[in-house]
């Protein structure tokens, strides 16, 4: 019996990383791809270790109707595209959307007076190599400061579950930008 029960949680440990990464794995094989249009971001932040912190430029949708969101509620964020090709959020529910793209987050807040439900979205950090991401994050700062803003990160969705592609600078890959910037 205890024995069977050892088994049973190497399993599980087996099996939890293994169907997360299969997960992601195929949200980039098969997932709608989207590109969002990122916003400034404070850098700094001792703890969170090698990546670019990332914050989408609209990460909000516009209230709709009478329907209320209370912070942190579980919805459904409908996407559209734009003319420029840019994703946006058009609309939010709480029921699985049938034929339409949409991404599972949270309302992060309401602001009434612009009628703005503003989401926590599940991408807000994009990992990189250790020794790149400080200049990939000089970069992206760089990039997306006001009157600058070319910088935006590619997605991919699947059933409403969300996966960074690439983050693009000044029209490149982040990463190639960065070796570009170390040559010289």
């Amino acid at each position: 019996m205890k024995n069977k029960l050892i088994i049973v949680l190497a399993l599980v440990q087996i099996y939890v990383p293994f169907s997360m990464i299969t997960k992601r794995e195929d949200v980039l094989k098969h997932g709608v791809q989207f590109k969002f249009k990122t916003a400034p971001v404070d850098p700094f932040d001792a703890f969170r270790g090698r990546y670019v912190a990332l914050k989408v430029e609209e990460d909000y949708v516009t209230k709709q109707g009478t329907q209320d969101f209370y912070a942190g509620c579980s919805v459904y964020a409908i996407i559209e595209v734009d003319s420029q090709g840019f994703a946006k959020f058009i609309s939010l529910t709480t029921d699985r959307p049938i034929g339409k793209a949409y991404i599972n987050a949270k309302t992060r807040y309401y602001y009434g007076a612009g009628d703005k439900i503003y989401l926590d979205l599940p991408f807000d950090r994009y990992y990189m190599e250790e020794k790149a991401a400080p200049a990939a994050e000089a970069a992206y700062r760089k990039h997306s400061q006001q009157g600058e803003q070319d910088a935006y990160i590619v997605v991919r969705v699947k059933d409403g579950f969300a996966v960074i592609e690439g983050l693009y600078v000044a029209g490149q890959k982040i990463e190639d930008l960065v070796k570009q910037e170390n040559r010289r």
